[in-house]
């Protein structure tokens, strides 16, 4: 199925200057605040990362996580050799991380309502190469430690744009930093990849397929957790 763009009115040489310093500014931050934070997580909390090897350096990619802590993008960030487009409930661009999800351009996606343009946008991020960020399970009241039921949207994303599902498993961000905490605890953490998730050879799926196949990607992240 081809990617659909959103209709946009064409940039002045003025917007396309002021994208060009955005796009540069965003991208030095994020190489100095991944090489600071790497440090950080190493020294102090022993940051792991296995099975890197599974993520492609080239080619469109769509990262699925379990989501235990408010540091779980940063931490996945960190550990990812490629730079991150997430898509994130709109709440976040008004939480105290917002630098963080804008200086990845992140998408927002609002909890209720139709999201057709976010949907277009990360679309065309897998389009354009590029590696697509969704915690399935979102950010909901209960956060236990405990991978829960996923989002279909991830699906929906791999089954349009022919893209596969790299699932992956952080372990440590819940006892580091559990919702409604400030101060992290000094608690190891872990990163593990598995092997890529491919929907190519579906192309229209209707719900009940894409709920058996969010429930494969959720399946995956659980079978990770006891490597």
């Amino acid at each position: 199925m081809a990617l659909r763009r959103s209709r946009r009115r064409p940039k002045t040489l003025f917007t396309r200057l002021g994208d060009l310093f955005s796009d540069t500014f965003g991208y030095i931050s994020y190489k100095i605040m991944a090489l600071i934070s790497l440090v950080v997580l190493k020294l102090f909390f022993r940051l792991e990362i296995r099975n890197k090897q599974y993520v492609p350096m080239k080619g469109p990619i769509i990262l699925a996580a379990n989501h235990f802590s408010m540091i779980d993008a940063w931490l996945l960030q960190v550990a990812c050799p490629r730079r991150i487009t997430y898509m994130v409930e709109a709440e976040y661009y008004e939480s105290w991380g917002w630098w963080f999800y804008r200086m990845h351009k992140a998408i927002p996606v609002r909890a209720k309502g139709p999201n057709k343009e976010a949907v277009v946008t990360g679309l065309n991020t897998l389009e354009k190469n590029g590696v697509l960020g969704i915690f399935p399970e979102g950010w909901g009241e209960k956060v236990d430690g405990k991978v829960g039921e996923g989002n279909p949207g991830v699906a929906m994303f791999s089954s349009w744009s022919h893209v596969p599902v790299l699932p992956i498993y952080i372990s440590g961000s819940h006892e580091a930093l559990p919702k409604g905490t400030v101060l992290p605890r000094l608690t190891r953490l872990t990163v593990t990849y598995g092997k890529p998730i491919r929907y190519n050879h579906i192309e229209k799926p209707n719900k009940e397929m894409l709920r058996k196949m969010t429930d494969e990607i959720m399946e995956r992240i659980k079978e990770l957790a006891q490597e």
